[in-house]
Order: structure tokens, then C-alpha cells, then sequence
């Protein structure tokens, strides 16, 4: 049985894991500010396209704003940054896996679908799985009307695995990123004493509301690192070692900033925007491992487990190939257009989507990211 903290034994193969649970309160302290805004707006240059178009949703639905097309009138809960990298497989609290989004970060209840259209589309144009529009339009129209394309088979395989394939592979995981009660080099951590002093602060203004949320865990180290590229970069995010008997996991509190879909319109507080994300790009059965947001004196943050998933298409995996990736390229597109059409307001987007008009948009969006990351 779990603890009140939402952990819970991993060779427990039919554990109760807490579900979602938002304790959120409007605003952002000051001393957090300067990570709170990091991601604006403007652009933000990388070295490759498809991870400047990641570390740029922001740029993209504001760019999106000043738009005007019949499509973007039809709104609903949209993932906010829909990329092949933002999907994957999830293990369930009791048992078994599933498809899913990962990061519910940018996602909002009040924007266009096809808002996530587009912007899926721009991306997969800039990645190394690049497949025709013509394909993600008609797959993602196929999807909005209820029609599923079959899982392609790195996603059956990745579905298929047993659980217990999937605690070998997360002892694996395990015995990568630790030495014997400290995180190892491999897990690229800074300590949190030598971090730059607004770390340090910040930190320490929510290190309480941490470990309360991990009680009845020992604390055997703790790390902190921030991404310099992609999604979420400049955002700290804190690690803990813990281990309860002979139970350890990986947790991180990953700090949230700004929905990118807030540059297109008002989503609400946190507390409102997640829960109905979640309802629709999340599982309905509990996953395995905590995932909530918490609330400290220093930010709000993403609670969550760190695990290692089979389907990964990172740049620097090689388990997968640019074969595998656009397959599952397509079937996201379709995934997504059932998402939305599960929605009762995308009812009307079918009759307004149009493929020159999609295809214009996508186009130009690609053709001024390039411009900007010059």
C-alpha cells in the first residue's frame, strides 16, 4: 500500500498510487521571478532547428495571436507543445502501460485546436522524421473524426513489455544514475551548494514543502540541473536520492513557468489549467509514480518520479530509427485529432479545417523560425 506521500514499493506490482492531485495558489513569489519569466516571448536561439522550435512554444503561440483564420476560432483543451518528444509510454499503478503525453507543462483549456495542429506540424518538419503534410493533415482529420491508425510496432513492443520488463529496466536506470548511496556522475547533477546563489535561495525557500511531500523516505543526496536547450531551459530542476528499507527512487521537482498557451489567451491559475489537461491527455487509471504539483515559499513545481521509458526519441538514443520515428510521427498526428475530437467544441473544426490554409501557416512558421535561429 502507498504512504500518504504518493510513493509506493516497486516490486508491488498492483500498488494504489495517488492520482493527480493540484495544490496550487495564483502567482509566482518574487524572489522566482527571473525563472517564472525566463521563457518569454521572444526567441530563443539553439544550435538545430527542431530544438530551437522545443524551446520555443512561447514565440509560437504568441506568433499564432496575431493570426486569423477561421480555424483558430475552434478552441479547447490543447497540449500547448505537441512533439514526438512529448509523447510516450507510461507505466499504470496496477499495472501494464499506455501511450501518453508527458508533460502537460504548455497545455491550456482555451485555444485553437488547430493551434496544435500547426504547430505539431512545423515541428515534425524540422525533425529528423519528417514526413509529408498532406500525410499528418489527413491522418489528424481521420483522427478528429473518431478513426484510430493502427499502433505502429515500436509502440506495440513498447506497450507489450511486462511489468516486471519494467522494473529490471528501471533497476537498471537505477544503478546508472547512483553509486552506492549518491547520485553518479552519469545523472549530470550539480550539488545544490555550488549552485549559483538565486539556486541556492530558491532551494532553500522550498526545501521544506520537498521533503514533506517525501516523508517517511530517507534523503541520501540531492542535485539540481537546468537545461540549456530545448524545453523548460533555464528552469531548475532539484533531484533527491531517496530510499525507504530497500526501495530507492529518483524524484524531481521540476520549477514551472508560464504556459506557452498563455501567450495566445488567459488559462487560468495552474490549479485550474492541469486538472483538465490531465483529464484529457493523461491517463484515466493512476500511473505509476507521483506526479503533482506542489506549492512552496519558493515557486510551484512538478513533483514526479524519475523512470526510464522504452520509447524515447531523443537524439542521443539510438534504440529507435528514423523509420520508427516517423511512423510514430504519424500515428501522433492522429492520436492528436482523436484527443481533440473527443472534445464536444471540436465538433465544428471539421468543417472549417482546410489543407492549403494548414499548409500556409505550417510553411510560414517554418520558413521564421529559420529566419530567427539565423
Amino acid at each position: 500500500m502507498p504512504s500518504d506521500n504518493g510513493f509506493v514499493n516497486l516490486t508491488a506490482m498492483k500498488a494504489i498510487l495517488l492520482i493527480f492531485a493540484f495544490l496550487m495558489v495564483p502567482g509566482v513569489p518574487a524572489h522566482s521571478e527571473n525563472y517564472a519569466t525566463v521563457m518569454g516571448a521572444e526567441w530563443h536561439h539553439e544550435s538545430g532547428l527542431f530544438n530551437a522550435f522545443r524551446a520555443n512554444a512561447p514565440h509560437y503561440w504568441n506568433w499564432l495571436k496575431q493570426q486569423s483564420s477561421a480555424m483558430l476560432a475552434v478552441q479547447g483543451v490543447v497540449v500547448g507543445d505537441p512533439h514526438i518528444q512529448n509523447f510516450g509510454d507510461v507505466q499504470l499503478a496496477d499495472g501494464g502501460r499506455e501511450f501518453t503525453l508527458i508533460d502537460i507543462d504548455d497545455g491550456g483549456g482555451n485555444a485553437p485546436f488547430a493551434g496544435d495542429l500547426i504547430r505539431y506540424a512545423a515541428g515534425n518538419q524540422v525533425s529528423p522524421f519528417k514526413i509529408p503534410l498532406s500525410q499528418i493533415f489527413e491522418a489528424y482529420l481521420s483522427g478528429l473524426q473518431g478513426q484510430a491508425l493502427e499502433e505502429p510496432e515500436v509502440l506495440q513492443e513498447s506497450i507489450a513489455h511486462t511489468d516486471a520488463d519494467y522494473f529490471k529496466r528501471q533497476a537498471k536506470y537505477l544503478n546508472k544514475m547512483t553509486e552506492q548511496n549518491h547520485f553518479s556522475s552519469k545523472a549530470k547533477l550539480t550539488p545544490v551548494n555550488q549552485a549559483p546563489d538565486s539556486v541556492q535561495k530558491l532551494f532553500q525557500n522550498s526545501q521544506a514543502v520537498f521533503e514533506s511531500a517525501m516523508s517517511g523516505y530517507q534523503i541520501l543526496d540531492t542535485g539540481y540541473k537546468t537545461k540549456f536547450s530545448g524545453g523548460s531551459q533555464g528552469l531548475p530542476r532539484f533531484w533527491y536520492l531517496i530510499q525507504r528499507n530497500q526501495e530507492r527512487y529518483i524524484v524531481e521537482f521540476k520549477l514551472e513557468a508560464q504556459a506557452a498557451t498563455s501567450f495566445y489567451s488567459n488559462q487560468g491559475e495552474p490549479e485550474q489549467r492541469f486538472p483538465y489537461v490531465a483529464q484529457v491527455y493523461r491517463p484515466t487509471r493512476a500511473v505509476y509514480g507521483p506526479y503533482k504539483i506542489v506549492t512552496t515559499p519558493g515557486g510551484q513545481f512538478l513533483m514526479r518520479a524519475r523512470f526510464d521509458a522504452y520509447l524515447d526519441f531523443e537524439a542521443a538514443d539510438d534504440e529507435h530509427s528514423i523509420q520508427d520515428g516517423e511512423k510514430m510521427s504519424l500515428y501522433i498526428a492522429n492520436r492528436l485529432g482523436r484527443w481533440h475530437g473527443q472534445q464536444a467544441s471540436a465538433a465544428a473544426l471539421v468543417q472549417v479545417l482546410n489543407f492549403n490554409e494548414f499548409k500556409i501557416f505550417v510553411n510560414n512558421y517554418v520558413n521564421l523560425m529559420t529566419k530567427e535561429n539565423n
